[in-house]
């Protein structure tokens, strides 16, 4: 252990003290080393102790106030989560580990479900906060969910994309489905946007969902193909740093195509059924005796034809 520090201009520099090597070249020699006593005698260290030369540690690792014993491999042709799921089944059922000893996954395993955890709280947040947002923009929950459909579709492409390229889910292919997310809602947004003000000019509805589909339909695809395009060169990609590329690139890449086209026909059908329901809810209905009396006026023109 350092006794104390070194310093020279900014660095520093622990400082180790050590016998000269003649004191500790065998189990004889360190054995003859002096150790003081509470009352100042000088003791043998072999009478205080057994010296053997045994195989040990070149470095012992601590933390949290408690040895460990680092384990490090990698993972080839295979997905992280699958990999460690089998190791630590194989544990279990083959090694029974001493009284006091416990098993920690760390490195990039532990990263991910960390990960995992906290996109547990992010994802419903975020959202909650994009559906109050599209509330505020719109003033209404129905075009805010209309828009809102927009991204199971994007997954799907994403999760196709995974699952054709053989590639595992990792955090970085978590970020490529929160950025498909976001674009898949704003082409949603540009289409609802565009149908409401031409609905709003007195255009009749199925026109209006036409034309303002067809209006963005440029938009959209330049905003949905633009950004999947442009990440095709890092989906491919082969070279140093590129597994951390390509689950994001191909997330988004298979998220866009799919959404792309999806975008542009089911959101124009969701506004059309939405559109023709709210109608249908708005009709005003006749009262019970209302009713009653056009059921016995329909009733008697029955009895007596004219």
């Amino acid at each position: 252990e350092a006794v104390t520090e070194v310093i020279e201009g900014d660095r520093r520099f622990e400082l180790v003290v050590r016998f000269l090597p003649q004191y500790r070249q065998d189990e004889t020699t360190i054995g003859q080393i002096q150790v003081s006593s509470p009352e100042g005698v000088g003791i043998p260290l072999k009478q205080l102790a057994t010296i053997v030369r045994q195989t040990g540690a070149f470095m012992i690792y601590r933390e949290n106030h408690e040895r460990y014993i680092p384990i490090m491999f990698s993972i080839r042709d295979r997905d992280l989560v699958s990999t460690i799921q089998e190791a630590q089944q194989r544990l279990k059922d083959q090694i029974t580990f001493p009284e006091g000893y416990h098993l920690e996954w760390a490195g990039q395993y532990d990263q991910l479900v960390k990960e995992q955890q906290r996109l547990m709280i992010v994802v419903p947040l975020t959202m909650i906060l994009i559906l109050f947002l599209l509330y505020l923009t719109f003033g209404s929950f129905r075009y805010a969910f209309i828009v809102l459909a927009t991204v199971p579709f994007a997954m799907i492409g994403g999760v196709l994309s995974l699952v054709l390229t053989h590639t595992p889910f990792s955090i970085s292919a978590a970020v490529g489905f929160i950025s498909t997310l976001g674009i898949a809602i704003l082409g949603g947004v540009l289409i609802v946007s565009s149908i409401r003000e031409l609905e709003q000019k007195g255009t009749p509805l199925m026109e209006a969902i036409l034309s303002g589909a067809e209006m963005q339909m440029r938009p959209v695809l330049m905003a949905t193909l633009g950004a999947a395009l442009g990440l095709v060169p890092a989906a491919i990609a082969s070279g140093i740093g590129s597994e951390a590329q390509k689950p994001l690139a191909r997330v988004v890449v298979g998220g866009m195509l799919t959404a792309t086209f999806l975008i542009l026909f089911v959101v124009p059908i969701l506004y059309q059924m939405t559109s023709q329901y709210a109608k249908k809810q708005s009709r005003p209905q006749p009262d019970s005796e209302e009713q009653e009396h056009i059921n016995q006026d329909i009733i008697q023109r029955s009895a007596h034809p004219s």
